[in-house]
């Protein structure tokens, strides 16, 4: 599939979530560009004029922090492509998807917690037929 044995585990374990979203995407006729690198957006997608921009985080944990500058850079972004922002988790084996203007600081960056994000969070399909 993908050479990613040079990199780390936690790379490959979001780069592989990252390749499985946009396949996931492309399947229900959206057009994915995968950004490599940090760059604080993962994938862009798009299908007739609605616009996505995601940061992608896999995790078996049940919770995890996400920097402020991560979080700055997914908005900033997001509002000069004219994306809406999302955090993709891949959480306790559960895909969901986050509005990062919903998420709580707690000290230097963002806390991602299974049990306090599962109630704000969409699902893939709650996403799609969001447009």
């Amino acid at each position: 599939m993908y050479n990613l044995g040079r990199y780390g585990s936690k790379y490959r374990k979001g780069a592989k979530f990252e390749w499985e979203l946009k396949r996931m995407l492309e399947k229900e006729g959206f057009a994915v560009i995968r950004s490599a690198g940090s760059h604080g957006v993962d994938l862009i997608a798009g299908k007739k004029g609605d616009i996505y921009a995601f940061e992608c985080k896999s995790t078996s944990r049940e919770s995890f922090y996400i920097s402020k500058e991560n979080i700055l850079k997914l908005l900033l972004f997001s509002e000069t492509f004219g994306a809406k922002p999302y955090i993709a988790v891949k959480i306790k084996e559960k895909i969901l998807f986050i509005d990062p203007y919903l998420l709580k600081v707690e000290g230097k960056s963002y806390l991602v917690d299974y049990y306090k994000i599962s109630p704000i969070a969409l699902s893939f399909n709650e996403l799609i037929e969001k447009r």
